[in-house]
């Protein structure tokens, strides 16, 4: 399906003097319903952070940043089959990588950068981003001084998901049906039969 990313509007009409594409350095908010996740071929799993307070702070996302911090050692070894797969790290051993989770201003730069792109939601879950552009407007009627041309395919989710991708989707559902736990995650699932006090606490189902 189709949906529309949305740009901080204030950093692509107020760039950083010397700029040489506004577009490029502008920092992506989110989707319509849903919040986006890069992971990049340094090891990098990053989202646009909320400081800015321009993006709703999705439960899925923050449980999804929950997941990959605290089983950041079993994503490596599939985070290294992603970027050798999309062809951005033959060069490096597993052993090189090292799985960071950021929530940090994204460029539209860094989508150059992503072996993989999902987006998050309630309803969604974990769905992968085949590729991100601008309208298809040929780019010779473009007006160069307001409007860019831009589009990248993603190496992993025209066909199917990414190794990293389709590894956290999994985690999500290992903890819905009580098969993983942590400490992080202890508390996440709830006795639904439970008091209104207990329930609020949460904790595990009895």
């Amino acid at each position: 399906f189709n949906d529309n990313l949305y740009l901080e509007l204030d950093t692509y009409h107020n760039p950083p003097p010397g700029t040489s594409s506004r577009l490029m350095q502008a920092v992506l908010q989110e989707l319509s319903a849903a919040n986006i996740f890069l992971v990049l071929k340094t090891g990098e799993i990053v989202t646009p952070g909320l400081k800015r307070g321009t993006i709703l702070p999705g439960v899925t996302r923050d449980t999804i940043l929950t997941l990959a911090s605290e089983f950041k050692d079993e994503l490596r070894p599939i985070m290294m089959e992603s970027i050798k797969a999309a062809g951005m790290g033959e060069e490096k051993k597993a052993d090189d990588i090292e799985v960071t989770v950021s929530e940090r201003d994204v460029t539209v730069g860094d989508l150059l950068n992503a072996a993989e792109v999902f987006v998050t939601g309630t309803a969604a879950e974990v769905v992968p981003v085949q590729s991100i552009g601008t309208s298809e407007t040929p780019e010779e009627e473009l007006d160069g001084e307001e409007e860019e041309s831009f589009s990248v395919r993603f190496p992993h989710g025209e066909t199917s998901a990414g190794p990293v991708t389709t590894k956290l989707l999994e985690m999500l559902r290992e903890v819905l049906a009580e098969k993983r736990s942590s400490e992080a995650t202890k508390d996440w699932l709830c006795d639904v039969y439970a008091t209104p006090g207990d329930f609020r606490k949460g904790g595990p189902s009895s």
